[in-house]
């Protein structure tokens, strides 16, 4: 399966996950998306599309420490301002 095959299931397999919570009128967060995507990896019974889950999975972790750094950079150079 070549990459841009593999970033086509994986977006799939996460908007199947963010369409589930919306049907479900659950709440639609970083947790909740990951929680679901979990539980379409369980049930997947094709080998590319459970693995598109986890992948799903490692970008929102990966996204979500992004945003978390940047967040500090920001905390860290608010305090540098004068007033």
């Amino acid at each position: 399966m070549d990459h841009r095959h593999s970033e086509k299931l994986r977006d799939l397999m996460l908007g199947e996950a963010t369409l589930a919570l919306l049907e479900q009128q659950r709440p639609l967060n970083l947790a909740s998306l990951i929680n679901e995507l979990r539980a379409l990896a369980v049930r997947q019974t094709d080998e590319e599309h459970r693995k598109a889950c986890l992948a799903a999975i490692r970008e929102l972790r990966h996204a979500q420490v992004s945003a978390g750094e940047a967040l500090n950079r920001r905390s860290a150079s608010d305090d540098n301002v004068i007033h």
